[in-house]
């Protein structure tokens, strides 16, 4: 699949463009080691960095937002949430079932999915604010 860079994703924060492109790096790290398939341990720490990650953008972005007192901050905050719920019910299923073809396609799929949608309907409107 492999995630290509496109101006449509700028939020007009710099910071966040590249918050934004490290997930996704770490996404196509996700692809990679599915094909190679992936190991109980690597996921675990996958899943633990994107996790960590994953926050602290989160974090940030929320702070930007409220800085520039852009009109989605609260739905972002919401909809972060939302994820982090979701993300934390698939560490629990690695945990619990382990490693599957199955799963790891789900959680890209999702993730994936999520993220763009994501930027292309909330925090695109950073770049309205940050002007």
């Amino acid at each position: 699949m492999g995630f290509q860079w496109d101006e449509k994703y700028s939020t007009g924060n710099n910071e966040i463009d590249k918050q934004h492109k490290q997930i996704f790096t770490y996404l196509d790290d996700l692809e990679a080691h599915m094909k190679q398939g992936a190991s109980l341990k690597w996921v675990t720490h996958f899943m633990t960095a994107l996790g960590l990650y994953t926050r602290t953008h989160f974090c940030f972005e929320e702070i930007c937002m409220r800085r520039t007192k852009c009109p989605v901050a609260d739905k972002n905050k919401q909809q972060h949430g939302k994820l982090l719920k979701i993300f934390d019910k698939a560490q629990k299923r690695f945990e619990k079932e382990g490693v599957s073809d199955e799963l790891l396609i789900e959680v890209q799929n999702f993730l994936t999915s999520w993220l763009v949608n994501h930027i292309m309907k909330i925090d695109v409107h950073l770049k309205a604010c940050a002007k």
